[in-house]
């Protein structure tokens, strides 16, 4: 907390109250927090498709590899 009160000190209150019974906030509050995430990921298209199916993401395409560096000469 004394990071926390040092930069954010009008926080410090709520952050006394949220974690009051240990190191994890209550279990609302992180559902809320957990909805707000699969709400906006679903919004930017970057969440699974549906409630707990992992994402597919595409293999990148294999590109061929860089020409090898040639040595110049000045004569």
């Amino acid at each position: 907390m004394a990071w926390l009160g040092h930069h954010h000190p009008h926080l410090v209150r709520r952050y006394e109250r949220l974690y009051a019974d240990g190191a994890y906030a209550p279990k609302w509050y992180q559902r809320r927090i957990t909805r707000q995430v699969h709400d906006l990921a679903r919004e930017f298209g970057i969440g699974p498709s549906r409630a707990g199916a992992a994402r597919r993401i595409p293999e990148p395409q294999q590109t061929a590899p860089a020409p090898g560096a040639t040595q110049l000469t000045l004569l």
